[in-house]
């Protein structure tokens, strides 16, 4: 409450002191008498930077006030001008703290003509800034999970802090800084708040906190204790092996799965040859994926495999290995080995270029000799998984298999002896014709051994094979080489029946596979009817029945030709129009002298190539997922790769993934654009790496989920808030987007954790903020998903309390209760209660204000006003107080006129004015001191009271002026 100003017994006290001093005070130049320090008291211990109080000495017109390190003064403490300053006041504050230590304190009057009185001596104090925060949470000792609990550190605030650093270490000195914020990517992290989120990912270990408070002015206040915690990461999880198509046994179709890990971003899977996972031991995989799951897409030797899979969180730390079960990989391996019953290659027979006959004992065929032939044609029926297949044949002597004679390589389940020509119809149309270098011999006593192994996709450079299975006479194949016969005897060159047609060509008649029209599923055998007289014959296949556009050419001396070339096997694309082959006999066993290739004269065939798609079995069309999709579909017989595809459009014309694998499966490692349909189809790729036919295009919807904001989110009040959302699997960052209270946004990213606090935080209101995940995508970069539904947050700096206004006549001091987690206090003083203007407009780090009492304002006595703000360490201002009132009493200005010598006579004037600088009339000046008869006067309407001294020793005369309703005042006049 205001006090009114009606008595000034200090000032009277001083003057009788003054009036009654002995000679030797009274002399000339006498100092003025100096002021008495009142507090803080000597060696006073405090908390903060307190005010400074004095007696008033009635005839100052000002003091002189200064603080300093050393009892000398020789050490300013807050810089010239702050601490070292001229105030109207018997009050003094600071307006910026000073560090903890001891420091020195004194005053002086001056009076209106300058004369000074001397420096109280030097009182000293220590500040002693001893508050120190209590650690909240975690509790000491506490265990906190990655994935699963935010970390959130909070402590008690501490009155005078500003800012808080924060150590976060590994050490319990914690000299070894585990968390840095990114403005001071090398220093202890500073805080308004008195609570912190660690936005990154910690690796696995203790950890180790602490808080220091800073003051306005950076000072350090006392550590607090140390606390530590323990982070971890639950990264266990359990793997699975599941075969995609069990029913085959003839392929190990690998799938790999496990759970997904809670805060993990990426997963590592490792598949080893060795159950010590050594280094040189490992087949797979390269990279890291998203994924819950993973089929490989490379292929791996038949072997005993043995694999783990770890997570990795957002910033690259690693969780446990987690070991899954070991399996088999096998392809086309029979029993006991394998999975496969029976023979490896199923229906591996003999057949000739009219008939395909399985071996039966009848007449033509004499199964004691072997199958006998003139036209031998070996085929099987496709093997799952195989890409080709290895044909190896040897000739029967002396009733035994001798070594290899032949290998060749072939994609078409059916084999053929090739010849060797000495010339090319075809020439540079084809300029290689399909040929065996190494020929077998023809003859009644030429029989022969065969066995065929399937062949998969290579492992680098090394083959793949499933078992061999020989072909043997009868119906008792079991895989196992024959020891009582050949697989088959080639008699002498088959006798041709096509003669009708003219010019040495087979009729159209005569082609009897792949005939007019038929749609070959794969790269057909051909076959066709000998023509009389020929002993060879020259495969031409073209893309145009003109023959000018030859993909294939083949040399046979058999009236059957199962596409190879020389080395590697030989496939056709698939096609959508036809193809066309016709046959140019030869009359010679080299093929010289073929009939040439002259459509006029020609007759040919044509049919279709088209392989049967595969059929995509998941997901189905219209799916929408959360997680991150697996892709199958249906095997292709004689695929040895397949092309996968994902776009979002239906033409696949920017393809978002496309990948080659081996497997009938794909876990995608490619975040998907979220909420929006995509098309994904697949193809087989032959053993040449020729795409065939696409499968249907099936549809899927990715949808990326949202962070979800805890509930137990603060949504209003003064100190920066920490808010938390729910961990996003597979997440890798999030991102922040805050809607400030001046309508601008501010948008932040790469959070690890699902938590944020804020070193500052612009403004008062209503901050409305949102939280998105950003999800990897292949390679490198991110794919944002969508934003959590917006939250919304009322930040306040609320006035500052117990206000206590201390006004007297010779002094005013301002003081109010410490806000937690403000900087500074903002003050005004002004003579209206709405603050129009100001009379005074200052901060302060303190929690009092002393002003200097120099303005007009405080003199006229007029009704003031002042009230107090919070401002927090970004400069954000809270609410003001309400207005205190400040009532003084006006305040009256002395002039005096003449002189005054030592028993002599004279005349003094005394001109009294009011603070505006009116003439005041009726005021009662009294005189006293240095030995002249104490007088009283009143001021004329001119304000001038007028007398006649003589004094009687040299010294100070005081006079004094008194009017009801104002201030006294007083003034010296020395006697010479």
């Amino acid at each position: 409450m205001a006090v009114k100003l009606t008595t000034l017994s200090a000032f009277i006290a001083a003057a009788i002191a003054l009036a009654t001093a002995s000679p030797a005070q009274a002399v000339d130049n006498t100092p003025l008498p100096a002021p008495t320090p009142l507090s803080p008291a000597a060696g006073a211990v405090v908390d903060s930077v307190p005010p400074f109080a004095w007696s008033p000495v009635s005839v100052a017109d000002h003091y002189e006030f200064q603080v300093a390190a050393d009892a000398g003064f020789n050490s300013p403490v807050l810089g010239r001008g702050s601490d070292d300053f001229t105030t109207q006041n018997a009050r003094a504050t600071l307006l910026k703290t000073i560090p903890n230590g001891t420091y020195y304190w004194r005053v002086r009057a001056v009076g209106s003509n300058g004369s000074v009185s001397p420096w109280t001596a030097g009182r000293s104090f220590r500040k002693s800034w001893t508050a120190a925060a209590a650690l909240q949470t975690p509790a000491g000792g506490a265990g906190l999970s990655f994935g699963t609990d935010a970390l959130k550190l909070a402590w008690s605030a501490v009155p005078g802090a500003a800012n808080y650093l924060v150590s976060v270490a590994t050490d319990p000195s914690l000299a070894s800084l585990a968390f840095h914020t990114t403005d001071d990517p090398t220093g202890t992290p500073k805080v308004q708040a008195n609570s912190l989120a660690i936005s990154l990912a910690l690796a696995t270990g203790t950890y180790y906190w602490g808080v220091i408070p800073v003051d306005a002015e950076g000072n350090r206040g006392a550590p607090s204790s140390v606390a530590s915690f323990s982070w971890s990461w639950p990264s266990t999880t359990t793997p699975t092996v599941t075969d995609l198509d069990p029913a085959d046994p003839e392929v190990f179709d690998p799938k790999f799965a496990w759970n997904p890990v809670a805060g993990a971003a990426r997963y590592e899977v490792e598949i080893n040859s060795s159950s010590d996972f050594a280094l040189g031991s490992k087949v797979c995989c390269t990279g890291t994926t998203i994924a819950t799951s993973l089929s490989p897409t490379s292929p791996m030797k038949d072997n005993v495999y043995y694999w783990r899979v770890r997570a990795f969180d957002p910033d690259g730390n690693a969780g446990v290995w987690n070991y899954g079960p070991s399996f088999t990989k096998t392809f086309d391996k029979t029993a006991p080995a394998g999975p496969v019953t029976g023979t490896a290659i199923k229906n591996l027979h003999m057949r000739d270029n009219v008939t395909n006959d399985t071996l039966t004992a009848d007449a033509d065929h004499n199964l004691a000799n072997g199958y006998q032939t003139t036209v031998p044609v070996v085929s099987w029926d496709p093997v799952p998984g195989a890409s080709s297949y290895e044909v190896q044949i040897s000739y029967w002597t002396s009733g035994a298999c001798t070594p290899v004679a032949l290998t060749v390589k072939t994609s078409v389940p059916s084999w053929t002896p090739l010849g060797y020509p000495a010339t090319n119809p075809a020439g540079s149309l084809f300029p290689n014709p399909a040929s065996d270098f190494t020929q077998l011999l023809q003859g009644p006593d030429k029989s022969y051994c065969v066995r065929v192994s399937a062949r998969a996709d290579r492992v680098n450079f090394d083959e793949v094979f499933g078992d061999p299975t020989y072909l043997k006479n009868g119906n008792t194949d079991d895989g196992s080489p024959n020891p009582a016969a050949p697989a088959f005897t080639w008699t002498a060159a088959p006798s041709g029946t096509a003669a009708a047609c003219p010019f040495f060509y087979p009729c159209s008649t005569d082609y009897l596979g792949p005939q007019t029209g038929t749609v070959a599923p794969g790269t057909p055998l051909f076959t066709w009817n000998g023509v009389s007289g020929a002993k060879s014959y020259f495969v031409v296949v073209s893309k145009d029945q003109n023959f000018s556009n030859i993909v294939d050419e083949g040399f046979t001396n058999v009236p059957a030709y199962a596409p190879r070339s020389s080395f590697d096997p030989t496939t056709y694309p698939d096609e959508t129009t036809s193809y066309y082959w016709m046959v140019l006999p030869s009359p010679n066993i080299d093929g010289s002298n073929p009939s040439p290739i002259d459509v006029a004269h020609s007759n040919y065939s044509n049919f279709q190539k088209q392989s049967t798609p595969p059929t995509l079995l998941s997901p189905a069309s219209g799916t929408a997922f959360f997680d991150q999709p697996t892709f199958r579909w249906s095997p292709v017989l004689g695929a040895r790769k397949y092309e996968f595809q994902v776009a979002q459009d239906p033409s696949f014309g920017s393809p978002i993934d496309d990948i080659t694998t081996d497997a009938t499966a794909y876990s995608s490692d490619t975040t998907y654009p979220a909420d929006t349909i995509l098309y994904w189809r697949v193809r087989a790729a032959d053993e040449n790496g020729i795409g065939l036919t696409w499968s249907a295009t099936g549809t899927f919807q990715k949808t990326l989920a949202a962070p979800v904001p805890s509930s137990t989110n603060p949504t209003a009040g003064e100190s920066l808030p920490v808010w938390t959302w729910s961990s996003v699997n597979g997440a890798v960052s999030y991102d922040l987007a805050i809607d400030q209270p001046d309508g601008t946004t501010r948008n932040f990213t790469d959070f690890r954790m699902p938590a944020t606090s804020f070193q500052k935080l612009t403004g008062t209101g209503v901050f409305h903020w949102r939280v998105r995940a950003e999800f990897p995508k292949q390679g490198y970069g991110t794919t944002p998903g969508p934003w959590s539904a917006s939250s919304a947050f009322t930040r306040s700096i609320g006035e500052p309390g117990g206000l206590r206004t201390d006004a007297a006549p010779d002094h005013v001091l301002l003081s109010w209760n410490p806000k937690l987690g403000i900087k500074q206090y903002k003050v005004q003083v002004s003579g209206r209660p709405d603050f129009a203007t100001t009379i005074e407009d200052t901060t302060t780090d303190n929690t009092a204000y002393a002003p200097k009492l120099s303005d007009v304002a405080y003199l006229s006595g007029n009704q003031l006003y002042w009230r107090a703000a919070g401002v927090d360490a970004d400069g954000n201002a809270g609410d003001f107080s309400p207005a205190q009132p400040l009532s003084l009493l006006p305040r009256m200005k002395l002039t005096v006129k003449g002189k005054l010598r030592k028993r002599r006579r004279a005349n003094v004037s005394i001109t009294v004015k009011n603070a505006s600088g009116s003439w005041m009339q009726g005021v009662k000046v009294r005189v006293i001191g240095a030995g002249v008869k104490a007088q009283t006067r009143t001021t004329s309407m001119w304000g001038v009271a007028r007398f006649t001294l003589r004094p009687t020793k040299r010294g100070r005369v005081l006079f004094t002026a008194k009017k009801a309703g104002f201030q006294s005042a007083g003034i010296t006049l020395r006697v010479r």
